[in-house]
C-alpha cells in the first residue's frame, strides 16, 4: 500500500493533525518530529488523500478548510531520523505490519 507524506505549509499543523488523526487509524500513521507533519499509508493516490483531509476537493472559489498543504508521494526513502520512524517505513512499505 502507497505511503505519503503529509507536509503542512503554514501555520496550519493543529488544524491538519484534526483530519489526519480523524481519517487515518494509528496503525496507518506516523507524526513526524518537530511538527513537520505524518507519514500515512493509504491505498489510494495522492489526489485522494488531498481530497480526505479536506485540503482539496471544495467547489471553485471555496477556501480549504485546512489551509495549504503538500501530499507527496514516494517509493524510497534515505536520511537520518529517529529509529521508529525507520521502522514504521520499512514494515509498512514491505506489508509486514
Amino acid at each position: 500500500m502507497p505511503i505519503f507524506q503529509i507536509t503542512p505549509l503554514g501555520d496550519n499543523y493543529d488544524r491538519l493533525k484534526q483530519e489526519v488523526e480523524s481519517r487515518f487509524e494509528s496503525k496507518d500513521r506516523h507524526t513526524l518530529q518537530a511538527k513537520a507533519g505524518w507519514l500515512v499509508r493509504y491505498g489510494g493516490t495522492t489526489i485522494e488523500v488531498s481530497n480526505l483531509l479536506n485540503i482539496t476537493g471544495q467547489e471553485q472559489g471555496e477556501k480549504s478548510p485546512v489551509g495549504p498543504t503538500l501530499v507527496t508521494s514516494f517509493a524510497s526513502y534515505y536520511g537520518r531520523g529517529p529509529s521508529d520512524m525507520w521502522e514504521w517505513l520499512k514494515t509498512r512499505m514491505e506489508g509486514t505490519a
